[in-house]
């Protein structure tokens, strides 16, 4: 409180200070609208969850699989097919695969082009508005318990897959990778086995 004010000064009362708050604000202030928000780009993420796959589990893949997220906001570019590579894991590059696990809303993903570096193994197509959840299992393996991946990946917009919308790379930090198996093992990503769709094994 201020030193020069008056002993016997009475402050306002609190509905005075609102009332002359509201009456002081101009009316354009509180009549405009908030600024319109640019739709962002769709991109990946990772949850932080990845698994081991014994050998017993899959006869394409002794690696591991990492869980992630695509998201492609409504209205951003429309359908969008994404481009993965330079995978490694602990910094040792590997073979892998992606694979869309499911989508909300599911449906079709039409696309009226692809980059030049697509393929089978390493790109997907989300469609406008959709969250995938995304598999890639790598092809490499360590003793450790833990696993870090690492990638990079473009996005194009599927009205022109030259020049993409955008391009990130992505690390999934230190994550514990317990095993998966037909049982169910105590690997913490849902329906990974049996592999449906099928992996297709030139991508190993």
């Amino acid at each position: 409180m201020s030193n020069n004010q008056g002993v016997g000064s009475t402050p306002p009362s609190r509905r005075s200070v609102v009332k002359g708050a509201a009456w002081a604000v101009p009316a354009v202030v509180v009549a405009g609208a908030a600024p319109t928000v640019a739709a962002s780009p769709p991109g990946l993420a990772f949850t932080g969850r990845a698994c081991k796959l014994p050998g017993n589990s899959s006869s394409l893949f002794k690696g591991y699989v990492f869980e992630l997220t695509a998201t492609n906001n409504p209205g951003a570019v429309g359908n969008t097919v994404t481009v993965v590579s330079d995978v490694a894991v602990n910094g040792e590059p590997t073979g892998f695969q992606v694979v869309i696990k499911d989508a909300t809303p599911p449906g079709p993903c039409p696309c009226g082009c692809s980059p030049a570096t697509a393929n089978p193994c390493n790109s997907f197509c989300t469609p406008d508005g959709t969250t995938q959840r995304i598999f890639i299992f790598t092809s490499t393996q360590s003793d450790s318990q833990n696993a870090n991946m690492t990638l990079s990946y473009a996005t194009y917009a599927c009205t022109d897959c030259t020049t993409p919308v955008l391009t990130d790379d992505l690390a999934s930090g230190p994550v514990s990778t317990p095993p998966v198996t037909i049982g169910g093992g105590s690997c913490s990503i849902a329906n990974v086995l049996p592999f449906s769709p099928p992996l297709n094994d030139a991508c190993a």
